[in-house]
């Protein structure tokens, strides 16, 4: 399974994936600090039988964690890619929109946790 953080903070990325490695996942991790990346790689790189994890902030500039989700069912994206939003917004209006997409298999709210990585591990056979 390949991993993608998906945060235009570079601190958040780095502890998230300082927080990985401690729990022993990895190294199969590709970050990108906007959704126009993410997409640029996705239509260039996805491969059909692969499997992604995506850590996803839903409040950066330009497209949002919510413009990324909607791109991605425009773009008939197939391939099984599980979500977990990552966000700073405790706002319930966003934590109800996320149940609206299948995608999304999980809501984190900053900071994170060892714990929450070692779960993860656990739960994703990571």
């Amino acid at each position: 399974m390949k991993i993608l953080l998906v945060d235009d903070d570079p601190i958040v990325i780095l502890l998230q994936k300082k927080l990985m490695e401690k729990a022993g996942i990895g190294p199969e991790v590709s970050s990108f600090n906007n959704g126009e990346d993410l997409l640029g790689f996705l239509a260039d790189n996805a491969k059909q039988e692969e499997d992604y994890l995506m850590f996803l902030d839903i409040n950066m500039p330009g497209l949002s964690g919510w413009d990324v989700l909607d791109t991605l069912e425009a773009m008939k994206f197939n391939q099984t890619l599980d979500v977990i939003i990552i966000t700073s917004s405790i706002e319930p209006a966003d934590k109800r929109k996320a149940k609206s997409y299948k995608r999304i298999v999980d809501f984190w709210v900053k900071p994170f946790s060892i714990q929450d990585f070692i779960q993860l591990k656990e739960k994703f056979k990571l």
